[in-house]
């Protein structure tokens, strides 16, 4: 006997990906730092994890706390940073959309800042695992623009991307590759193998690859969402050595399931919501692509992203196969009650993926929120958000831009190189009465293992 067929919504909803209940455990939570910055009602809050450490690199301050207590070992200012990086008294700037990585396979920290006056770039690396410890750094040979840096790192090399001024979207970004023992380099990072890539789509993000038996003819890959008010394909780049030379593949185009709405805050669909009376935060960054991580032969990424102009502000993730750019899998995390701001993401070493990011609404104040796909997992589900760390009150300006109240342009989720099952993410929340006081927060977080 034939069965009946489903009726249409029925069979949609047969179709969509399981919401599972929560998998996550939160190890620790601790605050990472608060502003405001030297011009940024924001913190772009760049964050990386080490041995013994978490540090936080925002448009304040550099803060390293101890992660395994939270306490707070250094705080410097942007500016005081950057003086005394070796040479000291040499690389006398203030900063804006500072990046940080820890490099578990050599043992070091990698910080980049672009230059407000000068707006030049700047590269530093430490000279041992401890963050506190001396640095060395070179200012960097790149056109005076407002980057917009991208950083990610494998075995064989650090790779930055940056805009380079061409208003074509299609030709906006430019990649620099530096092998990785030059980066490293006992006297401070050593330029003489720098090479450049034009002419590459906007937004091109390097991946983070922690893979310590990756071979040097492996690809660095860089990856990226398509760029503006509608997000309907992914591009694709390659890396890949011969020594201390590069090379990159041309550009491969890969098609998402569906077209998603990525306003930007110029109209009143690209803004989220907080508690009254509180204004509306900025949530235009669906046109960044917010973060690469590369394990298992696959690379992984996310931003934001609607699924109409009308829906509330959610969060995108996909899988790609290096090998070949095969769309893996593809998920749209959204809720009609609530939005979702600044995402990032991390694999662990089994294979799951862990999602941080900022929750706002009607009644919820913006709060960091955790989430896990397991792997095994349907394609593109993701388990049910966890609350971290909750915020307190609203964010507040008192004279917000045209464009609603800033909120930070990035966040750092990332995995702990002592305890590769663990992953940490920074994210900013609401948590001060104070006229433009962003605060961000650490939470340890992992997947929930259940007996």
């Amino acid at each position: 006997m034939r069965r009946a067929a489903l009726p249409f919504v029925a069979l949609l909803l047969a179709l969509m990906p399981v919401v599972r209940a929560a998998d996550v455990t939160i190890e620790s939570t601790f605050p990472a730092d608060r502003g405001p910055g030297y011009r940024k009602p924001a913190p772009d809050a760049a964050g990386a994890v080490g041995q013994r450490h978490a540090v936080a690199l925002d448009d304040r301050a550099f803060v390293a706390v101890d992660k395994a207590t939270g306490q707070v070992v250094k705080d410097l200012s942007q500016h005081d940073f950057w003086l005394g990086v070796q040479s000291v008294n040499t690389l006398d700037l203030q900063a804006n959309d500072p990046r940080i990585l820890y490099d578990p396979l050599s043992g070091h920290w990698i910080a980049w800042v672009q230059g407000i006056d000068p707006m030049n770039g700047y590269l530093a690396v430490s000279t041992t695992s401890d963050p506190t410890g001396p640095w060395k750094g070179v200012k960097f040979p790149i056109p005076p623009h407002n980057y917009g840096a991208k950083a990610g790192l494998d075995k064989n090399g650090f790779y930055l991307t940056l805009h380079n001024g061409n208003n074509d979207t299609h030709k906006a970004h430019t990649c620099y590759a530096i092998p990785k023992a030059d980066l490293i380099a006992p006297n401070g990072p050593d330029l003489s193998h720098l090479q450049a890539f034009p002419n590459l789509e906007i937004e091109s993000f390097p991946a983070t690859d922690l893979n310590p038996d990756k071979s040097p003819d492996a690809p660095e890959v860089l990856l990226n969402k398509e760029f503006g008010n509608a997000a309907g394909k992914l591009y694709l780049y390659k890396i890949k050595w011969s020594g201390t030379k590069a090379s990159i593949s041309d550009v491969q185009t890969i098609p998402l399931s569906t077209t998603y709405s990525t306003p930007n805050a110029s109209v009143e669909e690209g803004r989220a919501v907080q508690p009254a009376p509180g204004g509306k935060l900025r949530a235009d960054e669906p046109r960044r692509t917010d973060c690469v991580f590369a394990h298992g032969g696959s690379v992984f990424g996310c931003n934001g992203a609607k699924r109409t102009l009308k829906s509330r502000p959610g969060i995108l993730w996909y899988e790609l196969r290096v090998s070949d750019g095969a769309l893996l899998q593809e998920g749209l995390v959204d809720d009609p009650t609530c939005d979702y701001l600044n995402p990032s993401l991390a694999v662990d070493r089994d294979g799951n993926v862990g999602l941080g990011c900022t929750r706002t609404s009607e009644k919820e104040f913006p709060s960091v929120y955790v989430m896990m796909h397991a792997a095994g997992d349907p394609a593109g589900s993701m388990g049910a958000p966890v609350l971290a760390v909750p915020g307190t009150t609203h964010y507040r300006i008192n004279a917000p831009s045209r464009f609603g109240i800033g909120w930070g342009n990035y966040s750092t989720t990332c995995v702990d190189p002592s305890d590769p099952t663990l992953l940490w993410t920074c994210q900013e929340y609401a948590n001060s009465t104070v006229d433009r006081q962003w605060c961000t927060a650490w939470v340890a977080f992992r997947r929930k293992v259940n007996p």
